[in-house]
This record gives C-alpha cells, structure tokens and sequence, in this order.
C-alpha cells in the first residue's frame, strides 16, 4: 500500500473517530449515541474513501500524476468535519446543542460528491499538463 493510500485509509477512520470522540465530549458515555454519530460519518468517509481510492487507482496507471489531487475527496472533508466537530464539542450551541451530529454528514457528503468532482477534473488536467514519456 502507498502512502497515498494510508493517507486515504486514515482519513476515512479518523473522522468518525472525531465524530465519536467530540460526541462523547458532548452527551456522555452513551453508547447507542457514539455508535450513531460514528456510523454517520463513516457512511460520509466510506464514500470519500471509494471515489478517492478510484482516483488514486487513474492516477497510478497514468505513473503518479495528480495523486495529491485524488485524496481530496477523502481528507478535505475527514479534516473539516473532525475539526467541525470538536470545536463544537469545547464550543457548543447554545439553542440547539448537537445539531450539528445529525446535519454535519449531510453537509459532509455533499462536500465529498463535489470534491470527487473537482479532483476528478484536476486530475486529468494534470495528466494532460505533464510531458510525454
């Protein structure tokens, strides 16, 4: 496995973590609660996870060209959403406390849909740009 690869396999266990950690920070030890927000965002990181797998997968049949790029799907919003939520869990909402658990992955997974997009599109203008071998 590639460091490319590693990155992205982080990314995908490291905001549901977040997620799970800010959540115990906010309510407590509840266990249906942590499995419920982890599981949220792990549906968010499993998406992101496959469409930048997908493009890192073009990027190493086209010899490396644009795999910084293709981790975007994955680790923008994996670093987003876990700051997201622990700043949320030290500086809560004072009207409606925890919102953000159940709207946040919703936000996410449109911010991946359209960042798989963009990488997508910088992807192969990258391997357009760069010299034949």
């Amino acid at each position: 496995m590639t460091s490319y690869g590693k990155f992205n396999l982080l990314a995908m266990l490291g905001l549901p973590a977040a997620a799970a950690l800010a959540a115990l920070i906010v309510f407590g030890p509840r266990p249906d609660t942590l499995l419920a927000v982890f599981g949220l965002n792990l549906v968010v990181t499993l998406f992101g996870g496959l469409f930048a797998a997908l493009l890192l997968r073009g990027a190493r049949k086209a010899g490396g060209a644009g795999a910084g790029i293709a981790l975007w799907p994955s680790v923008i919003p994996a670093v987003v959403g876990a700051g997201w939520y622990l700043w949320r869990a030290v500086s809560p909402e004072e009207v409606a406390p925890g919102r953000e658990y159940i709207a946040g992955p919703q936000y996410l997974l449109l911010m991946v849909f359209a960042l798989w997009i963009v990488a997508w599109i910088g992807c192969r203008i990258v391997r357009l740009r760069r010299p034949a071998v």
